[in-house]
Parts: C-alpha cells; sequence; structure tokens
C-alpha cells in the first residue's frame, strides 16, 4: 500500500473516530439537561399563593360608649375571612366568632346591633339567596344550651309557621328584638319579639316600620 493511501485511511479514521466522539458528547449532554429540566419544577404551572389584603374594618359603639363591637375582615382572591370582636374601655379585644364566606356572601353590623344592657348584640349575614340574623353573647361565652349564636332564621323557621323575615330592627328591650315579617301568601305584615333568654317569639299587634 502507497504511503499516500495510508495518510488518506488515517485521516478518514481520524475523522470519523472524531465525528462518532461528537456524537456522544451531544447525546450526553441533551440527556443531562433532559434530566435536569425533569428535576426543576415549572414554576408557571405553580398554583399561586394566595395573597390576603386588609380591608378596613366596621366599628359600632354601644349607646352609653362603654362597649364596641369590631368586625374586621380579610381577603383573598376567592373568600373573605370575617372576625367579630367586642372591646371595653379599656381597648382590649375580645375574639367572639371568624367566619370566611365567598365574595359574594357578606357579614354587616346593624345600627341598632347593642342591647340595651351591652349583653346582647346582632349582625347580618346576606348572600344573593338569603338574609340571615345571628345573635351573640358579648362575653364570648356560649347560651345556655351551649351554642355558639343564635340564628334568627332558623328559630323563625322553626316556631312561627306562615310568614318569612323581612328585617330586624333593634332591640325592644334587653332581651327582647324585634323582627318583622310578611305573610308567604298574601300581604300581612307582622312584627314579633324573639326573646333571646327563651327563643321564643311574641307576635305583637303593632307592626314596626
Amino acid at each position: 500500500m502507497s504511503s499516500s493511501k495510508l495518510k488518506l485511511i488515517i485521516a478518514l479514521l481520524i475523522i470519523l473516530i472524531a465525528g462518532v466522539g461528537m456524537l456522544m458528547f451531544s447525546q450526553q449532554k441533551r440527556t443531562t439537561e433532559t434530566r435536569a429540566s425533569e428535576s426543576v419544577p415549572d414554576l408557571l404551572s405553580l398554583s399561586p399563593i394566595p395573597v390576603s389584603q386588609d380591608l378596613d374594618p366596621e366599628e359600632m359603639s354601644s349607646p352609653d360608649g362603654k362597649k364596641k363591637l369590631i368586625l374586621e375582615r380579610q381577603q383573598t382572591e376567592e373568600l373573605l375571612k370575617y372576625s367579630l370582636f367586642t372591646s371595653n374601655e379599656s381597648e382590649s379585644k375580645l375574639i367572639i366568632y371568624s367566619k370566611e364566606l365567598p365574595v359574594a356572601q357578606a357579614i354587616s353590623i346593624p345600627f341598632n346591633t347593642w342591647s340595651p344592657d351591652n349583653i346582647h348584640f346582632f349582625v347580618k349575614e346576606s348572600s344573593p339567596e338569603k338574609i340571615n340574623y345571628f345573635v351573640f353573647l358579648a362575653s364570648g361565652e356560649n347560651f345556655p344550651d351551649n351554642v355558639q349564636y343564635l340564628s334568627v332564621q332558623e328559630l323563625f323557621e322553626e316556631k312561627v309557621e306562615g310568614y318569612f323575615i323581612t328585617d330586624v330592627t333593634g332591640w325592644a328591650a334587653p332581651s327582647l328584638l324585634i323582627v318583622n315579617t310578611k305573610e308567604n301568601e298574601g300581604d300581612d305584615k307582622v312584627s314579633f319579639w324573639l326573646d333571646v333568654r327563651s327563643q321564643s317569639f311574641i307576635r305583637l299587634g303593632t307592626y314596626f316600620e
């Protein structure tokens, strides 16, 4: 074999070996990158952590100014967290109740929320489907039957037939809450007292506007 042919064969072998080496290196690099990408989570696909935002609180003082009801609200993307506190003249806050609701629902403090003796208060919960009212003890204690609050709507449906609640306007006495109603089938309007101690309704002869 001539020296020129030998040199050509050697050159071709060198080129072939170099090509195979480059091919193997490229394949190894792609494998390493694939494994690395699989081990790192896709940040765009992760669910975002909801950010909460504190909204301005609602406050309502008792008629004598000795007690205050505070409603704090914290909003995330889909929910509102409501927290009810009472405070006295020393400004110390006592947590009474907290609840999370969809943004379409709301808890609010009625103007006449406080009972005359500052022992009870009531709040309003509204949604597109219904409105309810809840009575609490300002001390944070449970009622005698060991419930945290009285659901005015549930009590009324349980004890009174033929009427539905249209409004709860305030207190007639320390334990008497005024509940306005309307006839289910008709235009008759009737006011009741809810005695929060006995959890009973007293029908009145006068309708309170």
